[in-house]
């Protein structure tokens, strides 16, 4: 593996880190305050090819070649250090686009391009705890049940849906939505949805034994950008309470200085970078084609989840009282955390209940 970034990423690198420091960690409390991304998220994101990033050129987008999830991680990672909401806002039309561009008919293709390019947004939702009843209609699906929470569902035009018997794309026209602001990633557009619909065949883009080969893979994607920004909140949460620590004086000296808080900032720290290195690395995989990509997805997401959990409640300690206030940046970064763990399903415990299968069925 080459670990130097060509000129390209490092000018996306270097981008991505201004726009991070300058502008969302600046918008970030009054967002989390109100529930909302301020307006000019979209027109300055815009202006450094978020949204339209996958989808084809000739769509008006500006993918050109292969994607590059390795990129993506890196820009993540920034993204995370900024604000793990308004990430989720920019990368939320990556899998659907990607799909779609992969698995979907010629009219999927310009119904969802087509409203990307004009500035539509489009969510990504796992049907993880199987609430969806799918049937065949014809050569159609007949959907019934509820999605979500989904972060970006509430004013998305699309959703791409993976489910265990089939995956497709879904017009949000008609579709009833519930808005809502849970506590972390508040200023995400978060929604739940009732289905209740008749999804065309040309807005399938698998079904059956397929469906589940599809599905791991979009879910591969979105785990590794998942990684790739809860290590940066981790980051995000020891700079603050690096920078806190380094000017708190008690007890007659600076609380930088006790070596049990230096201690606790040590180990987040080192978890930060595993889990970034783990990203970089699921990516890598991804983009390369190795057999264990989705296997290495799945990993980091479970890793860099565990590292964000860790490092968010070590910073507000560090804070101490002032960690749970929200005029201090951490008891934000300590909400944002939980959505990490609890977003596209608990994989680590498919895992586990996958062995036990293996194991019983052996012995039968």
């Amino acid at each position: 593996m080459d670990f130097k970034l060509d000129d390209e990423q490092r000018m996306i690198v270097q981008t991505v880190r201004k726009f991070a420091e300058r502008d969302l960690r600046a918008w970030a409390p009054d967002a989390d305050r109100a529930g909302a991304a301020p307006d000019k998220l979209v027109p300055t994101a815009s202006e450094l090819g978020f949204f339209v990033d996958a989808v084809p050129a000739a769509n008006d987008g500006m993918l050109e070649g292969a994607y590059s999830h390795a990129t993506r991680a890196l820009r993540g990672f920034e993204l995370g250090r900024g604000c793990a909401a308004m990430a989720a806002l920019l990368e939320t039309n990556v899998e659907p686009a990607l799909a779609v561009e992969k698995w979907g008919s010629a009219n999927a293709k310009q119904a969802l391009f087509g409203s990307l390019a004009s500035g539509g947004l489009a969510a990504l939702a796992h049907d993880s705890r199987g609430l969806l009843e799918i049937s065949a209609d014809g050569n159609n699906l007949r959907v019934t049940g509820k999605l979500g929470p989904v972060p970006a569902l509430a004013s998305a035009s699309h959703v791409l849906v993976v489910a265990r018997d089939a995956v497709f794309v879904l017009s949000t026209d008609g579709v009833k939505r519930d808005a809502m602001t849970p506590s972390g990633w508040r200023a995400g557009k978060w929604a739940t949805a009732q289905l209740d619909a008749n999804v065309h065949d040309g807005s399938v883009l698998a079904r059956g034994d397929q469906a589940h080969a599809v599905g791991e893979e979009i879910l591969a994607w979105a785990r590794v950008s998942l990684a790739a920004r809860a290590a940066g909140v981790a980051t995000a949460a020891m700079e603050f309470a690096k920078a806190y620590a380094n000017d708190r004086v008690q007890f007659g000296q600076k609380i930088g200085a006790f070596e049990s808080l230096i201690r606790l900032r040590d180990d987040a720290e080192t978890a930060a970078i595993g889990a970034r290195l783990f990203a970089l690395h699921a990516a890598w995989a991804l983009d390369t084609g190795q057999p264990n990509a989705f296997d290495l997805a799945s990993r980091a997401r479970v890793v860099a989840g565990d590292a964000v959990t860790r490092a968010t409640i070590d910073a507000v300690q560090i804070f101490g009282g002032y960690g749970f206030v929200n005029d201090y940046p951490v008891e934000k970064l300590m909400r944002d955390a939980r959505a990490f763990e609890a977003l596209y399903g608990d994989e680590r415990l498919g895992r586990v209940l996958a062995e036990k299968s293996n194991v019983l069925g052996e012995r039968n």
